[in-house]
């Protein structure tokens, strides 16, 4: 009965420790993947901060040619209500 009691109780024991080791890969797996998609928010951030520039920029530009062809037109449409 003893030697009974003791086989399944280190049958339990190693069933523990079984789970244990997979969940210990499974942690390092996460941490993996984690790590990974740290680098590629990171990645992903610094390309879109990169977009936004851009997309800035050509909106500054477009703003200046608006503004240029707005006085453009009221110079010369002056011009042409003076002539």
């Amino acid at each position: 009965m003893f030697t009974e009691s003791l086989a399944r109780i280190e049958s339990r024991l190693q069933n523990l420790i079984d789970q244990l080791e997979l969940s210990k890969m499974e942690v390092e797996d996460l941490r993996s993947e984690n790590t990974r998609l740290v680098e590629e928010n990171a990645r992903l951030q610094q390309e879109l901060a990169t977009w936004g520039e851009q997309l800035s920029s050509l909106v500054n530009k477009l703003d200046e040619v608006s503004q240029d062809e707005h006085s453009y037109q009221q110079e010369h449409g002056h011009e042409h209500e003076h002539a």
